[in-house]
């Protein structure tokens, strides 16, 4: 089967491109001409095409011939300009169905998150569970990207099925799981709270067997949602010193109330977007108030 990996470039999507090879699939791999591709360049048979979800005609030369679409790109991280995410996680992603639909592709799968449930969480939950968005533009906007969704099955026939997925962990990861590991190794972790708050964690390929089995699934799946977590209910100590036992280093034993924390990294963000908005002509400068705002903006586990 010919598939089309949006994201491709990333952490998930690099191993979803990893197991659709595997299984013997056609792979073309979208990837933004800024994006280091030289990793699936190592993969034999691989198309790697140049696109972005907010160019609309690369997108149709990226769906031309395929019978299955991964989306898998997204704008991501907890908080930023509200426009970008809009751009990407919304109007990208309608162009990405509108392109594929148009095209006669089989089926779309779309790659959520399962922020679209919000925080504070208590007991099981569903995939009833009501939209409530987190105080960030990557939570809205995947909501809003999910209910355009909804209207475009209803009203264009577009195949798409939904996959939520959890916290991602594995192997190539730089984002938060290789934050915890350079932070926990250099004893620098501390737990965010008590520790015993259930992190719902899922290993990477787990996900992109998920992605595939969605993909695979007949057309009952067309129209809705599936979360994707480790069926371990795992609390934040056992994850955090799960890894400094396989580091071989201390385990944490520090904590910092959850509150005080997501009080400094709102008012980080606040004050970030107050200079970001006098930096009027200086992209740079703005950038620089980002970056220095993350390194004080908490994680937050669920």
């Amino acid at each position: 089967m010919r598939v089309l990996v949006t994201g491709a470039a990333g952490f998930l999507g690099g191993h979803l491109v990893d197991m659709l090879v595997e299984r013997g699939d056609e792979v073309r791999a979208m990837v933004r001409p800024v994006e280091d591709s030289s990793r699936l360049r190592t993969l034999e048979g691989i198309d790697i095409v140049y696109g972005d979800l907010t160019d609309a005609d690369s997108l149709k030369r990226a769906v031309e011939g395929v019978q299955r679409v991964y989306n898998v790109a997204a704008k991501t991280g907890p908080w930023g300009p509200e426009d970008v995410y809009r751009a990407v996680n919304v109007q990208g992603l309608a162009n990405l169905v509108h392109a594929a639909v148009d095209a006669g592709v089989e089926r779309i799968v779309h790659t959520s998150s399962i922020t679209v449930y919000g925080h504070h969480l208590k007991g099981v939950i569903t995939e009833d569970h009501p939209f409530h968005a987190e105080d960030n533009p990557y939570s809205r906007t995947k909501i809003i990207g999910e209910k355009v969704i909804a209207n475009l099955v209803k009203d264009r026939g577009a195949p798409v099925v939904i996959v939520r997925p959890g916290w991602i962990y594995g192997p190539r990861d730089s984002a938060s799981f290789g934050r915890y590991l350079s932070l926990i190794e250099s004893g620098k972790m501390f737990f965010f709270g008590s520790g015993k708050n259930i992190v719902p964690i899922v290993y990477v390929r787990d996900v992109a067997q998920g992605l595939i089995k969605a993909g695979d699934a007949g057309d009952k799946a067309i129209g809705q949602a599936y979360t994707i977590v480790d069926d371990r209910r795992v609390t934040q100590e056992e994850y955090f010193n799960a890894m400094a036992d396989a580091l071989h280093v201390p385990r944490v034993t520090r904590h910092v109330p959850y509150f005080a924390l997501y009080a400094a990294g709102r008012s980080a963000e606040l004050l970030w977007r107050a200079c970001a908005g006098t930096a009027q002509g200086s992209p740079a400068a703005a950038d620089d108030l980002r970056r220095n705002a993350d390194r004080r903006r908490p994680a937050v586990l669920d």
